[in-house]
């Protein structure tokens, strides 16, 4: 399907044609058009194209490939531009790319699925908001970059949260799925920085290249465009420190959590130690008729609760010894009682 959409200052078309033979005439009319080919996957009418527009043939086998990286490159008076479209699917980052050629009074993009930022122009146009329709092909060019580009920051913020909830479950209760997740979200973030360095390049190239072919308003423009994608990076690059940061306040919670348990098991075996030496002494049930030595305590009237007694007042003690030394709450303390 092939989408055509002109306009100058007063006037506006969008329609769908059914073959690439109804360009030209379109071409002739209109000052600015744009030529939308959707599900561009057939060689056959981008070959057609192509032709009628006489692009290189490098650049259209670029389009028929999907998995390209942002770049501009430059063939004779046609600037060929590829960007991506940022998205997320099942809280995993996606890309939808986009072809795009820059000519005098046209541009001609392909894409192999619907994308909102082509349909945000697209109303801009048709409504005649803001400049667009004042200015020409390059103008039209930014607008769809700059639209494009600005898909990144809803995908960021949403990431940014996810950061932020991670955190709080991290300090409350650290566990196997928030650890996983903070992985997840540090993957979408290298997803985010592997297409939103390029595409700035991507920005400043065609700025640096485009200075004695485009209007003037056309390049103040892209500088704009290039500040987003500056504020993208450094936005993209803090959420992965924070992430990174993350993954040690997880690794420093586990420890500590793993230091507790070990402090109140040790607490425990040292309350319960001196029980156990007395009650391990008395369990040797030497024969006290064989020799006077042989614990005589087995045979005095209050032998047993003497023995209970003296298990009490050594766990007692080292009760007390803990709590002086400040180690039951997990402090330290010197003999006058300072924590």
């Amino acid at each position: 399907m092939i989408t055509v959409t002109a306009y100058d200052n007063d006037r506006s078309f969008c329609q769908t044609i059914k073959s690439v033979d109804e360009l030209e005439p379109i071409f002739k009319e209109w000052r600015t058009v744009w030529v939308q080919v959707h599900e561009s996957e057939n060689p056959e009418i981008i070959k057609k194209i192509g032709e009628t527009l006489n692009i290189h043939q490098l650049a259209l086998e670029d389009v028929l490939s999907s998995h390209q990286r942002p770049k501009v490159e430059q063939y004779g008076d046609v600037f060929f531009l590829i960007v991506h479209e940022l998205f997320l699917e099942k809280e995993d980052v996606s890309g939808k790319q986009l072809c795009f050629f820059l000519a005098n009074n046209y541009v001609v993009s392909f894409q192999t699925e619907p994308m909102q930022s082509l349909k945000s122009v697209t109303e801009r146009i048709s409504s005649n908001q803001g400049d667009i329709r004042s200015q020409g092909a390059d103008y039209l060019s930014y607008a769809i970059l700059d639209s494009v580009v600005d898909t990144y920051f809803p995908v960021l913020e949403n990431l940014g949260e996810e950061l932020e909830d991670l955190e709080d479950v991290i300090l409350e209760s650290p566990s196997r799925e928030a650890i996983v997740k903070i992985h997840e979200v540090k993957r979408s973030l290298l997803s985010v920085r592997r297409l939103i360095w390029p595409t700035r390049e991507l920005i400043n190239s065609l700025l640096r290249d485009s200075a004695h072919r485009f209007s003037e308003e056309f390049r103040f423009s892209l500088r704009d465009c290039y500040d987003h994608a500056v504020e993208i990076i450094e936005l993209n690059e803090t959420y992965r420190e924070l992430a990174a940061d993350l993954m040690d306040v997880y690794l420093s919670s586990i420890s500590n959590r793993l230091n507790e348990i070990m402090r109140v098991l040790t607490i425990i075996a040292v309350i319960f130690a001196p029980p156990t030496f007395i009650a391990s002494i008395y369990g040797m049930n030497f024969n006290t008729s064989a020799s006077p030595y042989n614990m005589p305590e087995l045979n005095w009237r209050y032998g047993y609760p003497a023995a209970l007694l003296a298990m009490f007042i050594a766990s007692t003690g080292m009760v007390v010894l803990l709590w002086w030394k400040g180690w039951l709450d997990g402090g330290v303390s010197n003999r006058s009682g300072k924590s």
